[in-house]
């Protein structure tokens, strides 16, 4: 649906030249949910801007279900739809229905079938009950679903959604995630550039992490996961006896009375030799769990390995 190939940006800066993009590839598939990554500064928005457009970029080629950007771009776009920035693509002043007219007629959309297409999106926003209602006086949810409802009027398969969570309460941010969802789920293809590491754990298939401008990781969200996770393990024990022995593996914390060992390991090697250090000196194992981690966890130690890589 979406390929992006060796994407460079250079822009200058106070008389200095700042590479913001430095050969960024990637490529998404239909009905995936593919998260962009970094930390700020890192090249995100310089990339979804190149996309549409917004930006020229110096090098690299973008296709949009096959079509070349910089060829073609008004062909090529028109498969796309965005929500940037928040939810400024709304205009305050008008009614819910009269905003979601308005940039219908924008995208070329008319008569029966627009009236019909409102009729759909304010449904699956959730904005029925509040159609006649100025979007200047929405909740702050309430117009990101606006927002997002006026990118789907065109029905495009593939849409870029900046920051979707942003400000938002949980309520309103489970609503936006149960929206991603069942728009994945009906085949469209979602580029999703957030800060908001639980909604990508929620939702994301694939997880893009960026750092000044280059590719850090590209893989399924469970393979990265799941390389964190086979990593960390709590070893609890059946005494409390010989603890201090424990103190040279790991950290070692109370929990209802127990001693719990907390090691991290760089292969399964070291656990079995840990393992059978313990049964040497007859420290008697309860239980052994391989902690579960977040994604924001994930996130952190991959930056950080390629902020040390780079120092």
């Amino acid at each position: 649906m979406l390929q992006v190939k060796n994407l460079k940006k250079t822009y200058v800066s106070k008389g200095k030249k700042v590479e913001a993009v430095k050969g960024i590839t990637f490529e998404t598939e239909k009905g995936e949910i593919f998260a962009i990554l970094g930390p700020n500064g890192a090249g995100k928005t310089t990339t979804i801007k190149s996309i549409l457009r917004l930006i020229i970029p110096d090098e690299g080629e973008i296709y949009i279900n096959g079509i070349d950007v910089h060829k073609h771009p008004s062909h090529a776009l028109k498969y796309v739809s965005a929500v940037l920035e928040g939810n400024r693509n709304i205009h305050w002043k008008m009614t819910v229905y009269e905003n979601l007219k308005y940039f219908g007629y924008i995208r070329g959309l008319g008569g029966k079938y627009l009236k019909s297409r409102i009729s759909e999106i304010l449904e699956f926003v959730e904005l029925t009950e509040k159609k006649n209602e100025l979007a200047g006086k929405l909740s702050r949810g309430m117009q990101q679903r606006l927002a997002i409802g006026i990118a789907l009027l065109p029905d495009t398969p593939l849409i870029l959604l900046d920051e979707p969570t942003l400000g938002l309460d949980v309520e309103s941010s489970l609503k936006v995630r149960q929206m991603l969802e069942k728009l994945a789920k009906d085949g469209k293809t979602i580029l999703l550039s957030t800060h908001d590491m639980q909604l990508v754990e929620k939702v994301a298939n694939h997880v893009l992490i960026i750092n000044k401008g280059r590719v850090v990781v590209s893989d399924k969200k469970e393979k990265l996961l799941d390389a964190f996770k086979k990593k960390r393990f709590k070893i609890s024990f059946l005494s409390n006896n010989g603890y201090k022995e424990l103190e040279k593996f790991g950290t070692v914390v109370e929990e209802n009375g127990e001693k719990i060992l907390n090691i991290q390991i760089d292969n399964m090697d070291q656990l079995y030799e840990v393992l059978e250090h313990f049964k040497n000196k007859n420290i008697e194992i309860k239980r052994l769990e391989s902690v579960m981690v977040n994604f924001e966890e994930v996130f952190v130690n991959i930056v950080r390995g390629d902020e040390d890589g780079l120092s």
